[in-house]
């Protein structure tokens, strides 16, 4: 019995490992490209590109998610950055599923493991679910609402502003703020305010000039270290889900609670509906998912459920707590139920596209270990190595930023008595002419209420 149990959990813990090396190097790029859209790219150039809910503004946010990652945890850090530097909620959504479902890197490894008409359908169904949330989010969330979402993130993410004149770095709460170009500017007196106002563009840094410095992508690597650690738990868990329900779960259950038998209207319907609820029990991402698609496409689920699951990384339990924790939960849920609709669509249209072309294909597993290579290397091992040698990189950085930065002074938690330094320091507060600096919000929020205790 210990040792049939040994073996399960080791077989599940292999699986969650397979899961993670099929999609570490979509991981790591999607941080990465979070942390260099957050340091090089102004909300001046978003609201060019993705400031409102027009086709054109659609367009471009499909175009930068198709060039993206495909990785639904990563993206949801670059969507969120997206957002909150001014892009509209309608595009976000465009490129959180093109990012996440309209890219190279996912084409190529369905068609490793479930063949070229997978791959062609998952291409052909992504715009269709781009199309269809488009027009749900237009009539489900409040343009207004999302406008409020955003000012939450820009004053929660961004305590700590600096002075474009004088370079220091201050409470925003005890700041003049000042709008230029799109942008809120803000000042730590009436001096440098003043200065910045009679040419401001001595003051201010092109992206052209942030990603040719060292400081620009010491910013950048230092980004990327938040999105992980904000993101890094719900990930992990999300493996091992997927490790375990691969394991534990046998073909007939997936059968017997996922496949509606015959291949009818009714029996569609039913298998695109239910297909995206898969990934609530059973998800890892757009890369690891695809050897459960290839799990369920053997075990008799329809062709329309297994594209529906394949876009179904999108709504797993833990993206969920994280679109409640951006969005708060009204605009989060509806969210939700935006994606669930869109995928379920997507794959209903695509079957019936297909059936009526004759490419679906008959029903066959393929081996996961089998695939296309590069000079006889697997590509995943290629891209695996070269974005964890471009990660190291990244850890360079930002130990070289926090030597080289000049104000990098030591400083304690006066409420928690934690270490850390100015860089690392996301909150702080003016009091009594003093600056303290705080690990979390939390502890800001308890010194705030009873200062002299603390000191």
């Amino acid at each position: 019995m210990i040792s049939s149990i040994l073996s399960t959990v080791g077989d599940a813990l292999w699986t969650t490992g397979y899961f993670l090396w099929q999609s570490l190097w979509a991981l790591l790029f999607g941080f990465m490209l979070s942390g260099a859209i957050q340091a090089f790219v102004s909300k001046e150039g978003m609201v060019n590109y993705m400031g409102d809910g027009s086709p054109r503004s659609i367009f471009y946010a499909s175009a930068f998610g198709f060039a993206s990652t495909s990785c639904s945890f990563g993206d949801i850090a670059a969507t969120k950055t997206l957002f909150k530097k001014g892009a509209h909620i309608i595009p976000a959504v465009a490129f959180l599923i093109a990012s996440t479902n309209f890219v190279i890197a996912l084409t190529f490894l369905i068609w490793a493991l479930l063949g070229w008409e997978f791959a062609l359908a998952q291409a052909v169904g992504a715009p269709i679910m781009i199309v269809t949330a488009v027009i749900l989010t237009h009539f489900l969330i409040p343009y207004d609402k999302a406008a409020e979402v955003r000012d939450r993130l820009v004053r929660e993410e961004q305590p700590v502003v600096t002075d474009p004149v004088c370079k220091m770095r201050m409470n925003r709460e005890n700041a003049l703020a000042v709008e230029f170009k799109n942008e809120t500017v803000h000042f730590c007196s009436g001096q440098c305010k003043s200065l910045f106002e009679q040419n401001p563009d001595t003051h201010t840094t092109s992206w052209r000039e942030k990603i040719s410095s060292l400081n620009g992508w010491v910013e950048a690597a230092n980004q990327t270290r938040r999105d992980v650690k904000m993101l890094g738990k719900p990930l992990l868990a999300g493996f091992f889900i997927a490790g375990f329900a691969a394991t534990v779960i046998p073909d007939w259950a997936w059968a017997a609670f996922f496949g509606a038998g015959g291949e009818g209207f009714t029996e569609v319907l039913y298998s695109s509906a239910v297909g995206p609820l898969v990934s609530l029990v059973a998800f890892v991402g757009s890369m690891g998912n695809i050897p459960l698609a290839a799990v369920l496409w053997g075990s008799g689920f329809l062709f329309a459920g297994v594209i529906a699951y394949i876009y179904a990384d999108l709504i797993v339990p833990q993206l969920i707590h994280i679109y409640r924790q951006i969005f708060g939960s009204k605009i989060g849920n509806r969210l939700t139920l935006i994606l669930y609709i869109s995928m379920a669509t997507a794959g209903f249209t695509v079957y019936y596209l297909f059936a009526t072309l004759d490419l679906i294909p008959e029903a066959a597993v393929a081996d996961p270990g089998a695939g296309i290579t590069v000079f006889g290397v697997d590509p995943i091992f290629i891209m695996n190595v070269l974005f964890i040698l471009i990660g190291l990189g990244f850890v360079g950085l930002v130990l070289r930023g926090r030597k080289a930065a000049p104000g990098d002074q030591d400083v304690e938690d006066p409420v928690t008595g934690a270490e850390l330094t100015v860089k690392n320091a996301d909150y702080c507060t003016v009091y009594d002419e003093s600056i303290y600096y705080f690990e979390s919000d939390n502890s800001r929020e308890q010194f705030l209420q009873s200062p002299e205790s603390y000191l």
